[in-house]
């Protein structure tokens, strides 16, 4: 068992705020750093209040994800007294702390994070109420392989890691600054959804520093955007850790981008913070997963449906190792549940995709009975035509209800909310979590982005 090191992460206030931050092309400096990339305006002077009405940022799942993330690097690096790669990642595991939406943990040896798992149904203020917490709110260990799709103790080990007598590339830190790296699409179809984490990246560094940095240094931030092209997430990622030398990377949104990263991280025995859910099967020693597993989020919503009454899944999700691979884990929880190969239809559409008429139509169909619900993985900025067509076509959340496990806060900003009241998502973390810190965080958060200009 490896010692865990307990730390507080979240010095929150709305008034600490100084320092600028990326948000369209140029150079620009967050919290005494750089970027290769993205534009921004220095923050005023503290002390605004930032109201709900003053500020249309949310926060959400993933924007959680990403922002602990880099405390938990930050106290792993001060735990090791070094940046060195290898001491950084040992350091991590059994970390426990402190974030916005409760205590975590990292796990002591599969590179993946203990969290809540929640049920949350859309309100028309696009916000979530939480309708069901699993486990009685408690942590839930994760699974990196699905025990739906292995036999306990057949799952493979992990990838990369050092490898004995190859020399690597070592981050450049100086006595004054250490550099990081954030590899999120500013444009293209999957900006919807990155572009915030990138922000809430920033608006930790900026805490950090602001609080005196990691280990004495300021943050660095070198800021590229990979534009939803998944091979360009490989060159921007081996870009800056050969040539910008940063000491660890925050970065990629789909299972796409980050398979497409992996083989340079794994070359450079590098480490990447990767803060979205995704569908496991997956375990490297240079990757650490800050988002759900399968059974933290996939599992506990199908069977939540059942519980719910649902006997029919209609599984409709953008068309990549995401979405294909949790199908693979819903289908076999569905079957070892009793529910026929029948009783269950997959669908997928291109990244992008804008015309869900037919789908929708074939949906009706598939409802009429009144005991059919919708496990999504639809990605990006398809939800937006998706949900629309739905609603269109007269459908409710009481006729079908979709469960989606990429639509949350930040998503809702970029829809129609009232006719999608009453959906469901499954996520381990939700703004409407109605604690002191949490609410924080928020305030924090929106303060930091409007001060910055950043939408």
């Amino acid at each position: 068992m490896r010692k865990t090191l307990a730390t507080m992460l979240l010095g929150f206030s709305t008034a600490l705020l100084l320092g600028g931050c990326a948000g369209g092309n140029g150079e620009t400096d967050a919290g005494g750093g750089v970027s290769s990339s993205g534009s921004g305006t220095p923050a005023a002077g503290a002390g605004e209040e930032i109201t709900a009405e003053s500020s249309t940022r949310v926060t959400d799942d993933p924007i959680e994800a990403a922002y602990f993330g880099v405390y938990v690097w930050k106290a792993a690096v001060e735990k090791a007294q070094s940046f060195e790669i290898d001491k950084v990642r040992e350091a991590v595991y059994g970390l426990e702390f402190d974030a916005p939406g409760g205590k975590k943990s990292m796990h002591e040896s599969n590179q993946h994070t203990l969290k809540p798992v929640y049920i949350g149904e859309i309100l028309k203020d696009g916000q979530f109420k939480i309708v069901k917490k699993f486990n009685d709110g408690k942590l839930v260990v994760p699974d990196s392989y699905s025990s739906y799709l292995h036999e306990k103790g057949k799952a493979p080990g992990p990838t990369g890691g050092p490898q004995e007598g190859k020399k690597y590339p070592q981050p450049e830190v100086t006595e004054e600054t250490v550099k990081i790296g954030v590899l999120h699409s500013l444009s293209g179809t999957m900006a919807i959804s990155e572009t915030s984490l990138k922000d809430v990246v920033l608006y930790a560094v900026d805490e950090i520093n602001t609080s005196g940095g990691v280990l004495g240094r300021k943050i660095e931030v070198v800021v590229e955007d990979p534009a939803s092209d998944w091979d360009l997430f490989a060159e921007k990622a081996r870009k800056m850790i050969t040539t910008d030398k940063v000491s660890v990377i925050f970065g990629c949104w789909t299972s796409v981008s980050r398979k497409s990263v992996l083989p340079v991280f794994e070359e450079y025995n590098h480490l990447l913070f990767y803060p979205v859910q995704y569908e496991g099967e997956e375990q490297s020693k240079n990757v650490f997963y800050t988002a759900a597993t399968p059974n933290q989020q996939l599992v506990p919503a199908a069977q939540y449906m059942i519980d719910q009454g649902s006997k029919k899944f209609y599984l409709l999700g953008t068309d990549y190792v995401f979405p294909r691979t949790a199908n693979k884990v819903l289908k076999a929880f569905l079957k070892s549940k009793g529910v026929p190969d029948e009783n269950i239809i997959e669908k997928y559409t291109p990244f992008h995709h804008q015309d869900y008429q037919t789908y929708v139509q074939e949906i009706k169909k598939f409802a009429a009975g009144g005991d059919a619900c919708i496990l999504s993985t639809i990605n990006g900025d398809s939800n937006v035509p998706f949900y629309k067509e739905f609603a269109n076509q007269g459908l409710t959340a009481a006729d079908c209800p979709i469960m989606a496990f990429s639509v949350a806060e930040d998503e809702l900003r970029a829809m129609d909310v009232p006719p999608l009241v009453g959906h469901l998502a499954c996520w381990n973390y939700y703004q409407s979590i109605d604690t002191p810190e949490n609410k924080a965080f928020v305030s924090g958060f929106q303060a930091f982005c409007k001060k910055n200009n950043l939408k």
